[in-house]
């Protein structure tokens, strides 16, 4: 089997099916709101890792390289652990599921064996389409990894590849510690959001004599200026966050009750926007500092 030539044959149009399958499973991430630890990555198999694992025996090619599973490989690494079951979810719902990623290879006293591996091919109605009329029957690898599975695949396959069985059990003790330390850093990443998500809930939800005892933030900020202008306040997160940081800032604004003092019950709602509401905090906000000002240099 002259496995050069084949290669040669089939890079193309492998490649473009990497392109359009790596373009696909973006676009799925973004408009699911999944964050990646960095963009995903896609490449195609060389041909010495394929002519490595062929002349290793670890894969019997029987008639085509086109049988690796791993020919197309995606990786898609995570900020967090809860967002693996909903990659699954939703990369099993686009496309055609060839394995059950329940199974692993992987032994469970090595960090890393809860890394996913998913087999996915285009579902059948795709090839009606330009894009993917040439790709059918291709199918992909997709990893699916936490940013600490990630850095421990990494650094292991660059520290021992092909050489693991030959690592003497004293550095091997300290191989399980460090992996150990690496999914508790997963763990606390984790129990990290989800008390961050707990807080700015709490922050929207509370009674508002609750709120007037907190720093001020980009949330407490915009509980202030809802309250304050009876719901007519609706800048978007970004932009929300600017304008509460100026106002600390120039202002030297650091606690709720502070700025509710100063602008509650003082701006006339009637017929007025969101623009000229915050203009009109603003001026608030200003006609203090001078007030204040005048009142250090006497």
């Amino acid at each position: 089997m002259d496995l050069t030539v084949e290669y040669s044959k089939i890079i193309d149009d492998y490649k473009d099916f990497l392109n359009e399958f790596k373009r696909v499973v973006e676009k799925i991430l973004v408009k699911n709101n999944i964050p990646t630890a960095f963009e995903v990555y896609g490449r195609l198999k060389s041909l010495d890792s394929i002519n490595e694992k062929f002349t290793s025996e670890r894969f019997e090619i029987k008639k085509s390289i086109t049988e690796l599973n791993d020919l197309v490989g995606i990786r898609i690494v995570l900020l967090f652990p809860e967002f693996k079951d909903k990659v699954v979810e939703v990369l099993t719902t686009e496309f055609e599921l060839l394995n059950d990623p329940t199974k692993s290879n992987q032994s469970p006293d090595k960090f890393g064996y809860s890394s996913i591996h998913l087999i996915l091919k285009i579902k059948d109605e795709w090839v009606k389409t330009p894009d993917w009329e040439n790709h059918q029957n291709k199918r992909a690898e997709i990893q699916v990894r936490t940013i600490s599975e990630h850095i421990w695949a990494e650094t292991s396959h660059s520290l021992f590849y092909k050489r693991e069985e030959n690592i003497p059990k004293a550095i091997n003790r300290d191989l399980f510690r460090v992996s150990a330390l690496l999914e508790v850093v997963d763990e606390k990443l984790q129990n990290l959001k989800d008390k961050v998500e707990k807080h700015f809930k709490y922050i929207l939800e509370a009674p508002y004599e609750e709120i007037l005892t907190q720093d001020l933030n980009s949330e407490t900020f915009r509980r202030v200026m809802l309250q304050n202008s009876n719901g007519l306040y609706n800048l978007n997160d970004y932009k929300n966050k600017i304008l509460s940081s100026t106002i600390e800032k120039d202002y030297n604004i650091l606690n709720v009750n502070i700025l509710d003092n100063l602008i509650a019950n003082k701006i006339d709602l009637s017929g007025i926007d969101t623009d000229t509401y915050i203009q009109k905090v603003i001026e608030i906000l200003e006609a203090d500092k001078l007030s204040n000002d005048e009142k250090r240099k006497k």
